[in-house]
């Protein structure tokens, strides 16, 4: 019993000598802990993939979701309104992707990036994805 409360008191003391040190030593100190508490918010998101010639690709997951998330999980985070985007993957695809803070406006933003991704696969010359990379 005595020893197993000497080990306990000398790993004690080891771990307080680490955090000091790391806050003394460590990359940022103690600066590099946040100093507010990170924002957290329901993010909405929308995709969609259309094949070449504008056909809508069927998926197992919904076009659309929702969740809360954390500032640091930067794929996922945006404090922006609305945010879109039209992607040409190898093979003609057309990835359609939307996020923001106000569901009404990615929904509109969605259809939007849908049209525009339709109009991207029927022609891919007007949007300079003519050559295959």
């Amino acid at each position: 019993m005595l020893f197993s409360l000497r080990m306990r008191m000398r790993m004690r003391l080891r771990m307080r000598m680490r955090m000091r040190a790391w806050e003394r030593e460590g990359p940022g100190g103690l600066s590099a802990l946040r100093d507010r508490l990170p924002d957290r918010r329901v993010v909405h998101h929308a995709h969609a993939a259309f094949l070449p010639g504008g056909a809508r690709e069927s998926a197992t997951r919904p076009d659309s979701w929702s969740v809360d998330v954390w500032e640091f999980e930067t794929d996922l985070y945006t404090d922006q309104v609305v945010r879109w985007s039209t992607g040409r993957r190898v093979g003609g695809v057309i990835d359609v992707r939307a996020s923001g803070t106000v569901e009404g406006a990615v929904t509109a933003a969605f259809a939007a990036a849908c049209a525009q991704a339709v109009d991207r696969a029927k022609d891919p010359g007007k949007f300079g994805d003519g050559e295959e990379r």
